[in-house]
């Protein structure tokens, strides 16, 4: 059962980045693991497709190396104006796209 009729976003292999809706919508949570031996930035960002190398993200997550993580947004969600894309990210407060290294699951509306 789905109660709040979200959608559901899964990779299907190692993934650097991702655009999960291309306009407006709101993340519920994110849930996932980082493949690579070295920690990581998982970004998020307000807008409908990748943006480029430098982007300042609406949030950042440090995912430990080798490691599952998971973050909830809680009742309200994350909204994002422009569009959801989450990507890897060798730095935090800025983009710097990182190898294809995150499985992810992202519950979105």
């Amino acid at each position: 059962m789905n109660p709040k009729n979200l959608n559901y976003y899964d990779s299907v292999a190692y993934e650097a980045s991702a655009v999960i809706k291309a306009s407006p919508g709101t993340v519920y949570s994110i849930t996932g693991y980082n493949s690579h031996s070295l920690a990581l930035w998982l970004q998020l960002h307000d807008f409908a497709v990748l943006p480029a190398d430098n982007a300042i993200p609406a949030l950042i997550l440090k995912v430990p190396a080798d490691s599952n993580f998971f973050y909830d947004f809680g009742q309200i969600g994350r909204f994002c104006l422009k569009g959801i894309v989450v990507c890897g990210s060798t730095t935090g407060p800025t983009k710097t796209l990182a190898s294809a290294a995150f499985w992810l699951n992202i519950q979105y509306k």
